[in-house]
């Protein structure tokens, strides 16, 4: 589309060479339409390096520097006298810089220069007050960011632009073109607009079109070559709905952050290998139900002349799981008793040797009830068969419901059961209850801009324009909250006081609130175990939120009259060796009693208060004399399993929790514990842009 304006060319009575010239004529003189060169979505990015030269500082008085407290006490007094004087040129000379050179050591020395005379130098790093930012385009960002729309236009100065958000299609787990968040492909996904770049808090909620101020600006803000003049638009926005949970079950999901969440988690066995796995298993159930009782051998043939004796060990898990198949496989010995391996079996032997099931810590009088002579036997096995299978017997079994969390034992034997867990051919294992379904696969949906813009000229025209719908921005599941919407009080970047320094969680093993650091025993003052956790410090009474979806898995009695809240949460920690499993949490040194908001077996949701900060009783003042609270954080893969306090696991255990200072020092943990730190920094990393922490 193009805009024309008319022009009217007038030349009345010129006279050139003796003749007398006339001219009148309108003509149409065409003018650049106004255009949306591009629209992106961009993040704020803040340059690091902010060094604007060097300022140099003259003493006018010698002083002293042969002590720490007088070293400290010079370095104050210049920073104050540098700062006064580079008032209001947004330029500034940082501490650390000044008193990195007050502390510098002289060649051949063990301690600092002693003292500067009047007039001696020294020269200091100077940088920007404010350091410079710029937007920069992304290609792909978490559901929950807040992020930034930019338009480069042309002829569109002083205008607004439109720009709506909309959703196109991406293949789902059987490879077809769908829409993941939104029901058709004219529909606008709903963010949350801010009125103004530096706001923290929004005022609208965008459910269609957005508008943007066009204006120009020096092309810096876009990182790009400072000089030039061009025409940009920027909107920042949050990609997320104004509502947190769906209203109604009939309520469109791409109203609510619950909702988007559900569209784009995936969990395992909704896709087609996780279906298929459980359809093979639904079908030899089937089949093993209508399995003829005489097709099941278990019998036992007292009068066979052949003699068939277990030999070896029984090859079997130690493990099983409640209503999926085990195996027992055996080694037998033939005739006699010598305990030889891998003799051959035949279909006879198989009638030769009978198995015997007892459970753990019940009584075991009388040898008949624990024979397996039956298909089935209630609050026992709801299967079992034996067969020869590469000439070796084998006994298949399904462990009931019943026996979840026990331990049973299994013995084959000629004659009569020993009833005894010393013989090899003796399996103990262990019956788990059925996992949920693993992981949930998080999925992406694929969002590009619509632009609308009026025709400056011809009212009335409208020009629109798609972006982005070829590269597709892509959205994510969001990542793992920070658990305070506050800074911890030992951050390095958010210290209370001076003091919390010495109480950083960032440091490694440096002291009591950094993971593997040595706890002592009281009365032998020896290093007994190693800190499985980072310390936040907080005020008692802070809430505690969770950090993402999960189950509540235990609630507890923890340490000095606070609790524990353990929850095993809808992520995969990137650290684990075997993908698939979800992240369990412990949240320790909480508040005891009603301040605990979840119970054993509850759902919990990403930022959902569980608790509060508790005090411990009797208490330690770190840093003296401060009187406040902490959280304590554990985290596992969820690789392990049991209770996640044990102190038979040793330290060559751990698949990943180690010692640089402590090495073979136990962390009396499960083995799947990891050291937080990164999970940590990356929580906070998210949850500022999520503006979920300041």
């Amino acid at each position: 589309m193009s805009n024309s304006s008319q022009l009217d060319i007038i030349i009345d009575n010129v006279t050139a060479a003796g003749r007398t010239y006339s001219y009148n004529e309108t003509i149409t003189v065409e003018s650049e339409a106004p255009k949306v060169i591009t629209a992106y979505f961009a993040e704020k990015v803040i340059k690091k390096e902010t060094l604007d030269g060097s300022y140099q500082f003259t003493f006018t008085e010698d002083k002293s520097t042969d002590s720490v407290t007088k070293r400290a006490a010079v370095a104050s007094e210049i920073q104050t006298l540098i700062k006064t004087e580079l008032e209001g040129q947004n330029k500034e000379v940082r501490y650390a810089d000044i008193k990195k050179i007050i502390d510098t050591k002289e060649t051949g020395k063990n301690w600092p220069i002693q003292s500067y005379k009047k007039d001696e130098t020294l020269t200091f790093d100077q940088h920007k007050k404010q350091p410079d930012t710029y937007y920069k385009k992304i290609e792909e960002a978490p559901m929950g960011y807040q992020v930034y729309l930019v338009a480069e236009t042309k002829k569109l100065d002083g205008k607004t632009l439109k720009i709506k958000i909309q959703e196109d299609k991406s293949k789902n787990q059987e490879d077809k073109e769908v829409l993941k968040l939104v029901k058709t492909e004219t529909d606008a996904l709903p963010v949350l607009v801010f009125a103004k770049l530096e706001d923290k808090t929004t005022t609208t909620e965008a459910g269609d079109w957005i508008e943007i101020d066009i204006k120009k600006q020096d092309q810096k803000i876009l990182g790009k070559t400072e000089g030039t003049e061009i025409e940009v638009g920027i909107k920042k926005i949050q990609l997320r709905p104004k509502e947190d949970k769906l209203g109604s079950k009939t309520e469109d999901a791409v109203k609510s952050f619950e909702g988007w969440q559900e569209a784009l988690y995936i969990r395992e066995d909704e896709t087609e290998a996780g279906k298929k796995v459980i359809k093979d298993a639904e079908e030899a159930k089937t089949k093993r139900e209508r399995e003829k009782t005489e097709d099941v051998i278990l019998k036992f043939d007292k009068d066979a002349k052949k003699k068939t004796y277990p030999a070896g060990k029984i090859n079997a898990p130690k493990t099983a799981t409640v209503g999926k198949v085990i195996e027992y496989i055996l080694d037998i010995d033939i005739y006699n008793k010598n305990y030889k391996y891998k003799d051959k079996a035949t279909e006879e032997d198989k009638k030769n040797i009978r198995w015997s099931f007892y459970v753990q810590g019940e009584a075991k009088t009388s040898k008949e009830s624990t024979y397996i002579t039956d298909k089935s036997k209630s609050g026992l096995y709801t299967y079992a068969k034996t067969e020869v299978v590469d000439n070796k017997i084998k006994l298949t079994i399904v462990f009931d419901k019943a026996l979840k969390g026990k331990k049973v034992q299994i013995e084959p034997f000629r004659g009569t059961p020993d009833l005894s867990t010393k013989p090899d051919f003796v399996r103990t294992t262990t019956i788990k209850e059925p996992s949920t379904p693993k992981i949930t696969i998080r999925d992406k949906a694929h969002l590009y801009l619509k632009t609308q813009c009026d025709s400056i000229e011809n009212t009335g025209d409208i020009i629109d324009q798609d972006f982005l719908k070829g590269g597709r921005f892509k959205l994510e599941t969001p990542g793992l909250l920070f658990p305070f919407r506050k800074m911890p009080q030992n951050h390095p970047d958010s210290l209370k006081n001076a003091k919390y320094d010495s109480y950083n969680y960032h440091y490694n093993e440096k002291n009591a609130a950094t993971f593997a650091y040595g706890r002592r025993s009281k009365k032998t003052k020896k290093i007994v175990r190693l800190h499985a956790a980072r310390d936040l410090y907080y005020d008692v009474n802070e809430p505690i939120y969770a950090i993402a979806d999960g189950i509540v898995k235990r609630v507890a009695f923890f340490y000095y009259d606070t609790w524990v809240i353990e929850i095993e949460h809808e992520y995969e920690a990137k650290i684990a060796k075997i993908k698939g499993h979800k992240m369990l949490v412990r949240y320790g040194e909480v508040k005891k009693g009603s301040a605990i908001l979840v119970k054993e077996g509850e759902k919990v949701t990403r930022g959902q208060k569980i608790g509060e900060i508790g005090l411990l009783n009797p208490y330690v003042r770190q840093p003296y004399p401060d009187k406040r609270g902490m959280l304590h954080i554990e985290m596992y893969t969820g690789e392990g399993s049991g209770n996640l306090s044990d102190k038979s696991i040793k330290y060559s255990d751990m698949l990943y929790a180690t010692s640089k200072k402590n090495k073979g020092i136990t962390f009396q943990r499960r083995k799947d514990l990891f050291d937080p730190l990164d999970l940590l920094n990356e929580m906070i990393k998210t949850s500022k842009k999520e503006n979920w922490i300041e």
